[in-house]
Parts: C-alpha cells; structure tokens; sequence
C-alpha cells in the first residue's frame, strides 16, 4: 500500500511540473512584419567655411522601398570616417515608417545584411548613425553610406528586433525592411589637357602683366596698389596643339584673379568657380586683391565640350613702383595712309627713345580752337582705329601718357580717303543669272 502512496505522489508530482512547463512559455510570444514600405531621405555630408560638419539633404520619398539619389562627385568634401584617418565622399540614408510598437521597445537590435550597425566613434558622423525613437511614429534608422566616382545600386536587408510588453505578456517583434538605393553620379569626365599663355595684355599702363618661366609678374605704377585693381588683364590661350580656341570654350576663375563677365569683376564668394567664354581665345580678369596676391600659387583652367585644360602652374609676383622706360616722344611708324570709304586702318605709334609700340590715343587734327579739321572723311573708333567715311584728306595726331604722367604728342599724319574701286563694289550683275547660248559652236580661248 504504502508503494502505492510513494508512485502515486511521484505522478501527481510530474503532472503539476507538466501543467506549469507551458505555462511559463506561454507569456513570451514572436511577431514578423514584412514587405512594409517607408519613407527614404539622403543626405551628403559636407564641411562648413568654420569646419562644422553639415548635411546637404537631396530629398525624401514616401511610401517607397528604393531611392535614387544624384550626386556632383567632383563637388563633394572627403569626410573623416576615423578608420585608419581614411576619407571618404560619404552620405547619410534615413529610413523611416517602421512599427510604432517599438516606440516601447526594449532591448532593441538593428543590423543591415546581417551585421550590426556601427561606425567607427573616430568618424565625424558617428553620433548621428543608429536606432533612434522618438516617438510612437517616428522610428527612424540613420546609416552612413560611401559616394563613390563610379556610383552604384546597393540593396540592403534591414532586420529591427525588440521586445514588448503586453501586460503580462511578452512580444518579440522583428520588422523586415528591404531597400534599394541608386546612387548616380552627376559629373561629366572629360580628357584632361594642357593650355598655355599665349599673350598677356593690360587696358592701364598702370599696370604691366607679364610671364617668365613659371613667375606671374605684376608690375604697378603705384606704390601702394591695395584692393581690387582696376586694370584689366588679357589672357590670350592656346591649345595643346599650340592652336588658338575656335570652338566655344570657358575659362574658370580662381581666388588670385576674377572673371571680367559682361564688363563686372565677379564677387570672390559668387564667382570663384564661375566660367567666362572665351571671346577670340581669350579671357579678361581683375585681380582681387593687389596686395595680397604677392606669392599666390595660380593655375588657369579651360573647358570645353571635349576637354578641361589646365596651364601649368605660376607664382604671382607683386611689384610696385615700377616705372617704364621714358619714350622722350613718340611718332607713327607712316607718315601717310590711303585707304577707301569704309576700310578701317590702325596706325602704330613708336615711343622715340624706346622704338617699341606705344597705345597711343588716335584722334582727329585740330585747328586753333580745339576744331576738328576735315572730320567729315575719317571717323575714329575706340581712340585708336581710322575708318574712311568721305572722299578727300584729314590729318590725325596722336597722344600718350606715361604711368608716371608724362605726356607726349606726335606730328600729324595724313590720311586719304578715296572711293570705293568697281572690284570692291557689291555687283549684284555679276551672280545669280543664267545665260542661254544660241551659237551653233562655241570657241573657248585659253
């Protein structure tokens, strides 16, 4: 009897820890959430002018498992990623739209293909990648992805886990979120080429602009030329070829000297990367700043539809006080000209001591009383170029001021008009008819 006892307490005893097995398992229950769809944002990271980093936000999608984001590669800072100090074009991706049940989540664990989500703590980025919850419809996922020269479409398997509770219950929710990115990049690539200098000009003789070797020489009159200068200079190029620019070409400014662009010097924080077309090969700049531009490092970049040229590379020299070589005169290298009604003549001016070219200023002879003589038969254009405007003769003279204000005048110089000869009439008689022959033969003499 008393084994009896014993067996039937041994079973009573199994049967209650049976009972409370299923029991202690049945308060902790799992849920997957799959094929949901979300809301994607990218944003480039980039520095401020202070070193801060910043975001560059390209722009948002709801409802939406992919994402195409594009992108100027060649534009972009390299972001300190803190492995190894490597840098990297780098964007951020915010997914957002996952369940509001884990809002009160704890425990929560995120991994993307498997791995968990962490950066390096050396990056510039990495207290902004993560889980975050802030509220019960903001859940959001924020992770760092590389923006590479060659772009890319990435998918990426996202599993968030946390658990709930319910009550007494427990619920172990895993989401599922699969997303594309594209990642496009903009930039056109071009052949890189080499330009030269191929003639330097000044509007002033304020200033002289001139290169030797790889020394960028600006000589000043003034002793003390401060800001930005009001002289003019003139960059003719050439090509690799050694040909001057006959297709539409630009050419970018840099922080030493400032695109001319429709007769206004560009503001240094607008116009830095600004282009200016080339008119006959050449662009026009000012430089920015006369005093600070001693010992700049310059380069000038072209481009066009083919190519990005690149000169080589010069060291900007500043001088000031520097006074040209007195002409003691000057005098035209013709003492006559004819030419016919509507020919256009520039006359060349020599400085007497120098024998060199000198921009002098071209004007109309005058009489006493500053009265022009004979002005009815050549017009003067810009101060320096005759045209022929009536049969008959005028005297021009010619004028120059050195940079240290010494003036000279030249002896006057004659200039016939004549009329226009048949050979350079327009004969409307001479194309566009047809002729018929009725001779029976035709004898063609050489």
């Amino acid at each position: 009897m008393r084994a009896v006892v014993y067996s039937l307490a041994i079973v009573l005893a199994l049967a209650m820890v049976l009972c409370m097995i299923p029991a202690a398992f049945a308060t902790t229950y799992t849920a997957t959430i799959d094929g949901n769809q979300y809301r994607i944002d990218v944003a480039i990271l980039d520095y401020a002018d202070n070193g801060n980093l910043t975001m560059d936000w390209l722009g948002s999608k709801d409802d939406v498992n992919s994402y195409t984001a594009h992108y100027n590669y060649e534009d972009l800072d390299e972001i300190t990623t803190g492995k190894w100090d490597e840098a990297r074009r780098m964007a951020l991706v915010t997914v957002r739209g996952f369940s509001a049940e884990f809002a009160g989540a704890k425990d929560v664990e995120v991994t993307i293909d498997g791995r968990p989500v962490e950066v390096n703590k050396r990056a510039d980025y990495s207290e902004s990648v993560g889980w975050e919850g802030f509220g019960t419809d903001n859940q959001e996922l924020v992770f760092p992805v590389e923006l590479t020269k060659e772009g890319y479409t990435g998918t990426y398997l996202i599993e968030v886990t946390g658990t709930i509770k319910e009550g007494t219950d427990e619920k172990v929710l895993t989401e599922i979120a699969k997303i594309t990115l594209k990642m496009v990049n903009d930039s056109e690539y071009k052949n890189g080429k080499t330009a030269t200098i191929s003639k330097i000009e000044t509007n002033s003789n304020q200033l002289d602009a001139y290169v030797v070797g790889s020394r960028f020489y600006l000589d000043f009159a003034s002793n003390n030329p401060s800001g930005q200068s009001k002289e003019k200079i003139t960059i003719t190029y050439k090509d690799n070829n050694g040909k001057l620019f006959d297709t539409a070409t630009w050419a970018y400014t840099n922080d030493t000297f400032a695109a001319v662009i429709d007769g206004v010097a560009q503001d240094k924080n607008d116009g830095i990367h600004d282009g200016m077309q080339l008119d006959d090969s050449a662009a026009t700049y000012v430089v920015r700043d006369c005093a600070a531009a001693d010992g700049d490092k310059v380069t000038f970049k072209l481009e066009n539809g083919s190519a990005i040229y690149e000169t080589k590379e010069y060291t900007v020299v500043v001088r000031t006080g520097i006074i040209e070589n007195d002409p003691k005169g000057i005098y035209f290298a013709e003492s006559s000209k004819t030419i016919k009604i509507g020919e256009e003549y520039t006359p060349v001016v020599y400085g007497v001591e120098t024998n060199k070219k000198v921009d002098a200023k071209i004007e109309i002879g005058t009489r006493n009383g500053g009265v022009a003589v004979n002005a009815q038969y050549v017009d003067i254009i810009d101060n320096e170029t005759v045209i022929g405007t009536q049969e008959g003769v005028a005297y021009i003279t010619a004028s120059y001021t050195t940079n240290d204000n010494k003036t000279y005048e030249a002896s006057s110089m004659k200039i016939t008009v004549t009329a226009q000869g048949a050979t350079d009439d327009d004969d409307d008689d001479k194309d566009g008819k047809t002729y018929m022959v009725t001779a029976s033969s035709l004898r063609v003499r050489s």
